[in-house]
């Protein structure tokens, strides 16, 4: 009987590391996307109900004017993060310095995903002209 029981619990263990390691492979997905670099904020919908600028752009808020200056305002001057955007999708990005200089633009971004906290850590982006 004993040794019945030893069996059952290393079972239990390899089901529970098979799991957690197929779940470690997941996170570690990589993607290639294209989209845009947006505010948290804008993208999130916080002022906003179509992931985008239009109602901080219409509403002639100072220093968010275009794409570009809104997101970079929201950011700065507000307390949102660069996001990526894909159609409906928002992703956030790990490393807040790269996406700066393509704030408001369409980008092509290789990344990993965590796909349980939908976080991107970007190898590479480039402008997506």
């Amino acid at each position: 009987m004993l040794g019945k029981t030893k069996i059952i619990s290393s079972l239990v263990i390899v089901l529970i590391a098979s799991y957690t390691f197929g779940k470690d492979k997941e996170k570690d997905a990589l993607v290639n996307l294209h989209g845009a670099i947006m505010d948290s904020q804008c993208a999130y919908n916080v002022h906003s109900d179509a992931h985008s600028h239009d109602w901080m752009t219409k509403r002639g808020i100072q220093g968010a004017s275009d794409e570009t200056s809104c997101t970079q305002h929201c950011v700065k001057d507000m307390g949102g993060t660069y996001v990526l955007v894909v159609k409906d999708e928002v992703y956030k990005l790990e490393d807040q310095l790269q996406p700066e200089p393509f704030a408001g633009k369409k980008v092509k971004v290789n990344a990993t995903l965590d796909a349980r906290t939908h976080t991107l850590h970007v190898l590479n982006m480039v402008e997506d002209k």
